[in-house]
């Protein structure tokens, strides 16, 4: 008995190892695109000679959940 429910705990977890990094996978994706968006922004700022960024609390948020140093930019 025991070493059917240690396959079956050992295919469990590799099954939560596979999904968790599909996850991953789907999060650095988004990730990337929203930093590329960030980035062509701030180019555009930049051409724009805009000095300050006025940004909602969610869109703050957000911005400190994706890139945790932000904070001190802003």
């Amino acid at each position: 008995m025991k070493k059917l429910d240690s396959n079956q705990d050992k295919e469990s977890l590799q099954e939560e190892v596979k999904r968790l990094r599909k996850e991953n996978k789907k999060l650095a994706s988004q990730k990337d695109k929203l930093k590329a968006k960030y980035d062509k922004t701030q180019k555009e700022l930049k051409k724009k000679d805009v000095r300050k960024i006025t940004l909602t609390d969610e869109q703050s948020r957000l911005l400190s959940s994706l890139f945790p140093d932000i904070d001190s930019l802003l």
